[in-house]
């Protein structure tokens, strides 16, 4: 451990175990206060299983694309491109189910496609009134914010609507 990386008492639990088990980290790890981070929602974490692996990549490459307001606004070539997923046809279907999934909302103006990336809530809201999040899933997601010391989401089931019976038409 050189001079700067040795830990005292004061420092904070993780910096100690990471200068006692990882004695070169200063180097290999990305400086969360310059520019160029971007945090995650820890929540996510327990709705990754929720989403198909090419969702979650598109979804990840917005969050970090996006602005402190949360909006960005790559082209959809672009996002293609920097994904590997070889065109806009590849693309559209996992941006239409990261809506439906209501991760986002997109809009259109001046010939540019908008993001709006989603609190993660929005879409636990969503998914256990949909009933695509069951209540153990919720309880799960609930332990972990009153781990985190967030306010904990309520949300039910919406009832669906009885089906419309469908009346033949006479014959005459």
């Amino acid at each position: 451990m050189t001079a700067n990386q040795e830990s005292t008492s004061k420092d904070p639990r993780d910096l100690r175990l990471r200068n006692q088990y990882f004695p070169d980290a200063a180097g290999l790890v990305f400086e969360t206060s310059k520019k160029g981070f971007v945090p995650l929602p820890i929540i996510m974490r327990k709705l990754m299983r929720k989403l198909t692996p090419p969702e979650l990549r598109v979804l990840i490459y917005l969050q970090t694309r996006c602005s402190k307001y949360f909006i960005c606004y790559p082209t959809l070539e672009e996002m293609a491109h920097d994904l590997g997923l070889g065109g806009r046809r590849n693309l559209t279907p996992h941006i239409k189910a990261l809506e439906k999934k209501k991760f986002i909302t997109t809009a259109s103006g001046g010939g540019k496609t908008f993001f709006l990336v989603h609190d993660p809530r929005v879409a636990i809201v969503h998914m256990v009134e949909t009933e695509k999040m069951n209540e153990n899933d919720l309880y799960e997601l609930n332990e972990l914010l009153r781990d985190l010391k967030q306010e904990e989401i309520t949300a039910t089931a919406k009832p669906k609507a009885a089906p419309v019976p469908i009346r033949k038409a006479k014959s005459a």
